[in-house]
């Protein structure tokens, strides 16, 4: 009875938390959106708290988690939920802000059981405190209508990153369910970069009209860009860059199952996904996906032993023969991209705007000009994330987001240094491959104005987080561990004494 009557205490606390929360948000967004938005906005957060007060009691995060990827790579990303939320309606950032609740009623309840002081966990409430103090610099400045929209729109998909990084940080729980969730990751990644593949080669296909689904409509236009005569492919992103980084960064997960997956249907399956996702980054026609890739696989190497790397440069080039035999003239294309340097008129006028920034940040140094204040349309195109995170954070969301990548790394890094078993060690790798990749492309687009990119970043360091938690307790150890004195099992009588 009396742990009945705890857990009624903590549903109550949990509530009256959870309404004082809704009641904040409602009041700070009210003056921006309309009456019936506004009550449709807190029906749809009262049913996130209940949909996440039921599910947290299965504690299947992994679910939410999956079917957050589903909608995210496979529902074309300028789809939202008919009505007035317009892009607050995106169905993967609603999702993701139900795993935010999902998490918070856990730990309220304590059905969820986390690490106390976890790096990962402390960084993402660092950086929603950046992004608190961001809002209230937009506050306390006479904001243009622009710029308004703007904040408003920017708080959920923030909301939607942390839920989707807390959860994958604490709510997973276990090894095995980690690389479960990120096994369906790549799967998911692989039919993804099939959709673009045949969209590169049957020109009447449409995956955009082709997924318009009853209850959806769109807020954005959708533009099919060209480059060099080549049509860029984006599958279900917003942009052919988001499309190729975000293929690019699951590279090194692929080619990580596709090695040391149990059995050989997983290990076929991976390889799978690995070729579509590296055979559709080049049909992006996009110099992002290919430093991704590359710094990625650069990354992933390193856990690779000698022999192994000069295999996979032996079939990369082989490869890269069969690409340029089925896809004439892409490859040339893409070296004279990487090659043209700073006489691409797209980077001189990049260049030339960056001139513009010290007079845009001056009085704004350390809290910036505000949370979504930095609209393209209204002033010019960044394609620098650390730029707009210092333009509408200032230092100190900057700080921020680039500890985000620096801690991710560090923490899939020390994966590497514990664990005892090889397919670990390697994962730990492919992870901080990953998230390096997506920090390097950081700096050539704005990685968290795309919804695909984003939420990749937050799951990928959520989950290094999560299996940083088995194996903080081993020691730290440098080199390649041996596995049959690890691994081996202890003879049984019979067996000692043949």
């Amino acid at each position: 009875m009396s742990r009945v009557a705890a857990i009624r205490r903590r549903l109550l606390k949990f509530s009256l938390r959870a309404l004082t929360l809704v009641g904040l948000l409602l009041v700070t967004v009210s003056p921006l959106v309309s009456r019936q938005g506004l009550v449709l906005a807190a029906g749809l957060l009262a049913l996130a708290m209940m949909a996440g007060l039921l599910l947290v009691s299965r504690r299947d995060s992994q679910a939410i988690l999956t079917l957050m990827l589903l909608l995210l790579f496979l529902l074309p990303e300028n789809y939202v939920i008919v009505g007035p939320l317009k892009s607050v309606g995106n169905p993967a950032q609603l999702v993701g802000t139900l795993a935010l609740v999902l998490w918070l009623a856990g730990r309220v309840l304590d059905l969820i059981p986390a690490v106390r002081a976890h790096p990962v966990r402390w960084l993402y409430l660092v950086f929603a405190a950046t992004s608190l103090t961001a809002y209230i610099a937009a506050q306390l400045r006479t904001l243009a209508p622009m710029e308004a929209s703007g904040v408003a729109r920017s708080i959920f998909p923030i909301l939607a990153m942390l839920g989707i990084g807390l959860l994958s940080t604490d709510g997973l729980g276990t090894r095995e369910r980690v690389e479960t969730l990120l096994r369906r990751l790549v799967v998911i990644g692989g039919v993804a970069a099939a959709i673009g593949i045949v969209e590169f080669f049957d020109h009447g296909f449409n995956y955009f009209t082709f997924m318009h689904l009853p209850g959806l409509t769109t807020n954005t236009l959708v533009i099919n860009d060209t480059r060099s005569g080549f049509s860029r492919v984006d599958g279900a992103a917003a942009h052919p860059i988001e499309y190729s980084v975000a293929m690019a960064a699951l590279v090194p997960l692929a080619l990580h199952f596709a090695l040391y997956s149990p059995t050989r249907h997983e290990r076929r399956r991976s390889w799978i996904a690995f070729v579509l996702m590296a055979s559709v980054i080049p049909m992006t026609v996009s110099r992002s996906g290919l430093l991704t890739i590359a710094v990625g696989l650069i990354f992933y190497a390193v856990h690779l032993s000698g022999r192994a790397r000069i295999n996979a440069l032996v079939i990369g080039v082989l490869g890269l023969g069969v690409f340029r035999a089925a896809v004439p003239g892409l490859l040339g294309t893409l070296r004279g991209l990487l090659l043209i340097g700073d006489k691409d008129p797209s980077i001189q006028g990049r260049t030339e705007d960056y001139a513009r920034i010290p007079a845009l940040v001056e009085n704004h140094l350390w809290f910036g000009r505000g949370l979504g204040t930095f609209q393209p349309l209204q002033y010019f195109y960044l394609d620098n994330q650390y730029l707009g995170c210092l333009l509408e954070g200032g230092i100190v969301e900057l700080a921020a987001f680039v500890a985000l990548f620096i801690t991710g790394i560090c923490v899939a890094r020390g994966i590497r240094h514990r664990a005892v078993d090889d397919d670990l060690r390697g994962l730990g790798q492919a992870l901080a491959g990953g998230i390096a990749a997506l920090a390097l492309s950081a700096g050539t687009f704005d990685l968290l104005s795309f919804r695909q990119t984003a939420f990749l970043v937050f799951l990928l360091v959520g989950c290094a987080g999560a299996l940083w938690t088995s194996v903080r307790h081993l020691p730290h150890r440098s080199g390649r561990p041996v596995a049959a004195a690890t691994v081996a099992p202890t003879p049984s009588p019979q067996q000692a004494q043949a």
